[in-house]
């Protein structure tokens, strides 16, 4: 279940991808309930399909999250990347742990996902590395600042995947209305760096409300 209508893909196509989706289980969906009904914001069923999908594929060891929520994603990468990887999630919100830590637990991953809680700049700023796929979904306004610090930290062909790129659409507009244009800037700012960026190969995609990816090379 989505919380909102797409953005960047015509409803139409939305709609008929959505059904393409594979089932998800009662955990996953209870928890995308939960998140409508208190209007939190996780990622995507397609965005999560895609988390999956790419944990799957480059098998990282460890898994750096910023923005647990309710611990969605983080449940999410930790199936998806096998019995040997561990997450390391990162929330502000003392309240959004404690919900995010029941969910792991019923989940049976309490062993292989930390829940840490604090600032995500500070706390990555500590991390000494190795970190095979890191997933950015948190505040907009701090992504490149992420960035940098996340690019010296990435294990060699290591994975960044950041959320809500395309920013509703406002991102490739002329015209952005006042209170996202902060905002907005941002995101810009740090979809021209990770594009560019001289250690990274990556890309843009129009899924869900925008998602990037990149490797480092």
């Amino acid at each position: 279940m989505k919380r909102s209508i797409d953005a960047i893909v015509h409803t139409d196509q939305a709609q008929y991808l959505e059904g393409l989706e594979r089932a998800r289980d009662e955990l996953l969906r209870e928890m995308e309930g939960d998140a409508a009904a208190r209007d939190l914001p996780i990622s995507d069923p397609e965005v999560a399909s895609f988390l999956a999908v790419t944990a799957r594929a480059c098998k990282p060891g460890f898994i750096v999250e910023l923005g647990t929520n309710i611990g969605y994603g983080a449940i999410v990468l930790a199936r998806a990347a096998g019995a040997a990887a561990k997450v390391l999630t990162i929330e502000h919100s003392p309240a959004h742990c404690v919900t995010a830590r029941g969910y792991i637990e019923r989940a049976g991953l309490s062993a292989r996902i930390e829940v840490r809680q604090g600032a995500a700049l500070e706390v990555l700023a500590k991390i000494e590395g190795g970190i095979g796929l890191a997933y950015v979904d948190c505040v907009k306004e701090e992504y490149l600042a992420y960035l940098d610090l996340l690019v010296p930290r990435l294990s060699e062909r290591g994975v960044i995947v950041a959320d809500n790129v395309l920013w509703r659409g406002h991102v490739a507009r002329a015209v952005v209305p006042e209170p996202e244009r902060v905002r907005t800037a941002a995101l810009r700012a740090f979809n021209d760096a990770l594009v560019k960026h001289p250690l990274l190969r990556a890309v843009i995609l129009p899924l869900g409300d925008g998602v990037a990816f990149a490797v480092k090379t």
